[in-house]
């Protein structure tokens, strides 16, 4: 398949300013040099703890934040080197979906009028009539399993999963060929979140649109991605088809994010077992060698003083680890002559 979104050496670096002094200190590398490609139809899960840097990535692809470096390349097109009126042409084709379904919308404004100004921005309802605006907008709320008189409510007026719904009509009104949800169901009660993923998902199959899906629940990656990418500390770490990598992850800190899944144990129990031990380095001072050497349970002297590279791994995979593998299957933690660290053996 030929790439819908070509991102290459994407990075992202925020100045550290001195509240008193207001000088600069250093940065932050939010982003610290991505590549990654979705194509037309595919959905890509950007996966990783709190800090990982997946909004910041999903925010650059829509230019809501501007790269330090890097390529976004649309359809063939770098999208950084468009001027504002050619921007304004190129939106039309990509839309978001954003964690805060409330703070996307606009108080004041009824649910009718927000999902109809899409296509006014984009000169895609030139002259319609009352009728025909009001016809358009029944279309898309029924879409996303709303009924019509919603639109003559405001925000306030729905609960959060409803507001979502909302969210959903609104970015898919232009018809884009790509939608980015950042974490779009984080916000949500557990019982509507699966209610949304499946939305997502059936809307993206009957539009054959691609999507980036960015979460932190694999749970919820399981039921809606083709391929995931594993986001650690501005980094891709690992990177595959979404089967595969959840049965048989080939980097430890994915493993041990498949291993702080809750799992149902029979009758009834479910046991969660251990996250990631520590807590990540900090973005301005990254550890020398692999970043996720402090918190690796099979750590070796190399990964302390060699970064690994994101290297293919097979056919459809990539890994940057020394030892990929070596980490064990979901939730294993399995040292290279097969035993357990002893503080690991007692909690799988």
């Amino acid at each position: 398949m030929s790439a819908l979104l070509e991102l290459r050496g994407l990075a992202k670096e925020f100045p550290i300013r001195s509240p008193f002094l207001r000088r600069r200190l250093g940065t932050v590398a939010a982003v610290a040099g991505v590549d990654l490609d979705i194509a037309a139809g595919e959905t890509v899960a950007l996966v990783g703890e709190s800090g990982s840097g997946k909004s910041t990535l999903g925010r650059m692809i829509v230019r809501l934040i501007e790269p330090t470096r890097g390529e976004i390349r649309f359809r063939g097109e770098d999208l950084l080197q468009l001027g504002a009126r050619d921007l304004r042409r190129a939106r039309r084709h990509f839309q978001v979906v954003f964690q805060d379904p409330y703070g996307a919308l606009n108080p004041r404004m009824r649910i009718g009028e927000a999902l109809f100004e899409p296509l006014l921005v984009h000169g895609l309802a030139p002259g319609a009539s009352r009728a025909e605006r009001a016809e358009r907008v029944r279309a898309m709320l029924a879409e996303v399993g709303l009924p019509a008189e919603a639109a003559g409510r405001y925000p306030h007026e729905f609960s959060g999963g409803q507001r979502q719904r909302i969210g959903i009509a609104r970015a898919l009104a232009p018809g884009p060929d790509l939608l980015v949800a950042d974490e779009p169901v984080s916000a949500l009660d557990l019982s509507v979140r699966a209610q949304i993923v499946n939305l997502l998902a059936n809307l993206q199959r009957s539009r054959g649109i691609a999507m980036l899906f960015i979460a932190h629940d694999l749970a919820l990656v399981e039921q809606i991605a083709d391929r995931v990418a594993v986001l650690y500390l501005g980094r891709i770490v690992e990177e595959g088809p979404a089967a595969e990598l959840l049965a048989r992850p080939l980097h430890p800190y994915t493993t041990s994010l498949i291993a702080a899944v809750p799992r149902v144990r029979g009758a009834g129990e479910a046991k969660l077992r251990r996250a990631p031990s520590g807590e990540p380095p900090s973005a301005s001072a990254p550890p020398p060698g692999c970043p996720f050497h402090p918190r690796c349970p099979v750590v070796r002297e190399r990964c302390r003083g060699e970064r690994p590279q994101l290297v293919a791994a097979g056919a459809a995979r990539r890994v940057a680890c020394h030892y990929p593998g070596v980490a064990g299957a979901a939730g294993s933690f399995a040292a290279p002559d097969g035993t357990f660290p002893p503080d690991r053996r007692r909690n799988l």
